[in-house]
């Protein structure tokens, strides 16, 4: 017994001395061949922009408690590693007990001598408290090794390197207004193969028709759906909370929506004014904005004032009368 653990200990160390030799000489090689930061800078944004499909696949977005969280995805990040250079990277899972897998992603940057690392946890039990099956547990695992690693990568390589980049690409994915009908229709197309429907992509996206898709939303939506394809989330939970227009409750009455805070008003009000400047009508603006939350009077009369003068139709002109018959706020 003693000379099998004997052994085991001989070879461990034999093991960690030649993984050590190893970094070393990936470091020193390292120091030999220096990065560039142009050239890096240079070939991550060909890489990034190179065409429609790459650039979409650098772009996710997840649906989270009627907010999209949006930012670069795995690829993106193997873009990043790939340009950067000089580093060793990977991720690994180092506990599947419980509830939850937990992946830890490494970045090791040879040349800088800097280390990061980043744990994921994913749950592996359903409503339930049911553990997953293994090949759904293999899954899951696969996707927080992935998230793991891009985490690591963007920690290790500075934010001011490659921000630019991302944005860059997330305007090719955009494109122009020449491209946003087709490309528009073809990510609706995309999202009927996951069994999502036109209405849940209206109710996540807070539009009233596709329309209202426009180029800032359509970099969303394709971000969502690079989200679903790299198991980031799935359809069921992406479009889980969107509430369908119409929809009712078990009582048989229509929820009661929420009223719109200043603060959100505040943060939301730049993209609905360009939206005002861009063509659409206050009245469109309005009712696309009801279906969601409810407005102060404050909030539509500051709404309402966005129309300028010189360019205002009669029915412009009569915008505040209207309201005032409707209901929706009284002239003081």
């Amino acid at each position: 017994m003693n000379d099998d653990v004997e052994v085991m200990n001989v070879e461990s160390s034999t093991i960690s001395l030649l993984n050590k030799s190893e970094i070393d000489q990936q470091i020193t090689t390292a120091h030999k061949f220096p990065r560039s930061i142009k050239a890096f800078r240079n070939e991550a944004l060909q890489m990034v922009t190179l065409s429609e499909s790459v650039a979409q696949e650098c772009i996710y977005a997840l649906p989270r408690d009627s907010k999209v969280i949006e930012g670069p995805s795995a690829r993106f990040a193997e873009v990043v590693a790939s340009a950067w250079g000089n580093n060793r990277a990977g991720a690994r899972v180092i506990s599947d007990q419980g509830d939850f897998v937990t992946a830890q992603g490494v970045f090791h940057d040879l040349e800088k001598n800097v280390a990061i690392t980043y744990e994921v946890q994913r749950r592996i039990v359903d409503k339930h408290g049911r553990r997953f099956k293994p090949d759904m547990i293999g899954v899951t695992a696969n996707a927080a090794c992935s998230i793991a690693l891009r985490n690591a990568i963007l920690k290790g390589v500075p934010k001011a390197f490659w921000s630019d980049m991302y944005e860059a690409a997330r305007a090719v994915v955009m494109g122009d207004f020449k491209t946003l009908a087709n490309r528009r229709a073809e990510a609706m197309k995309a999202f009927q193969a996951y069994g999502v429907t036109e209405a849940q992509i209206f109710a996540t996206l807070e539009v009233s028709g596709i329309e209202d898709i426009g180029l800032e939303k359509l970099a969303t939506l394709r971000g969502i759906l690079t989200a679903i394809k790299d198991g980031d989330t799935t359809p069921e939970q992406a479009f889980s909370g969107a509430e369908v227009s119409g929809k009712t409750s078990a009582a048989g009455t229509k929820p009661p929506l929420p009223t719109l805070s200043d603060a959100d008003f505040d943060k939301k009000k730049a993209g609905w004014k360009k939206a005002v400047e861009g063509g659409k009508t206050v009245d469109d603006l309005l009712a696309m904005i009801q279906t969601k939350e409810l407005l102060t009077d404050e909030q539509k009369k500051e709404i309402a004032g966005w129309v300028k003068p010189a360019e205002s139709s009669p029915a412009d002109d009569d915008f505040t009368a209207a309201l005032d018959k409707s209901g929706n706020y009284a002239q003081q």
